[in-house]
């Protein structure tokens, strides 16, 4: 699949919520089970992406899920949590960066070519992504958004100085591998026996356009 990453004018020091609310006019794309249709899913994702040139602007919204989330540590198991999931590789390269968040707002963020040979980031570099986390849980059913702001200096292995004009290699994803009934959601499909989002031979591409087009433009 290939995705346009429009640009955003606004100030990269607005408060997520702000941010989250100039998200709101932007496309909605579906994460679907595709790749794994023979395990049931009854909870619906979407995903809003833009850019601000020096910041990725990326809001997951989620509704009917299943609560459970645990307060980890920065770096540990959030995929096991309702969790949400942003891959990306640049340079056409097979090294790529995750950035995973739960629904607490706890971030994890690596860099490898594989699942299991991931460089986990200090502390310090996840907790430059901004977030802003909205629940609301009634009658079993519970309903979340996940906004965050993804400065460029996070990708410590590139020096990106502007988003503009970079055409990526990235998938997104929605997870809760310790839910009850664990789930595996996806933008582009991924071709696997099982479950395996760490597939950057299944990445689609997204291409972030210049400040000149912004999304108006193109309504």
């Amino acid at each position: 699949m290939n995705l346009n990453v429009f640009y955003l004018n606004e100030d990269s020091n607005a408060s997520p919520d702000q941010l989250s609310e100039k998200l709101a006019n932007y496309p909605q794309n579906r994460l679907t089970n595709d790749s794994w249709p023979q395990i049931p899913v009854i909870c619906i994702a979407d995903f809003s992406i833009a850019h601000t040139g020096q910041h990725i602007l990326l809001k997951f919204t989620i509704s009917n899920d299943y609560f459970r989330s645990i307060e980890r540590p920065i770096n540990s198991e959030v995929h096991l949590d309702n969790c949400v999931e942003f891959f990306i590789a640049f340079d056409q390269s097979d090294q790529y960066y995750n950035i995973e968040f739960n629904c607490l707002g706890i971030g994890k963020m690596a860099y490898g070519n594989q699942k299991a040979k991931r460089t986990l980031f200090q502390n310090s570099v996840v907790q430059k992504i901004r977030t802003s986390t909205k629940s609301d849980a009634q009658e079993g059913e519970f309903n979340w958004e996940m906004t965050m702001i993804i400065p460029a200096d996070v990708f410590i292995f590139h020096q990106i100085q502007n988003f503009e004009g970079i055409t990526a290699k990235a998938n997104f994803y929605k997870c809760g591998d310790a839910l009850p009934n664990p789930h595996f959601l996806c933008w582009n499909k991924v071709i696997s026996p099982i479950p395996d989002f760490h597939r950057p031979d299944h990445f689609g591409t997204i291409q972030f356009m210049p400040a000149q087009a912004e999304l108006n433009n193109f309504k």
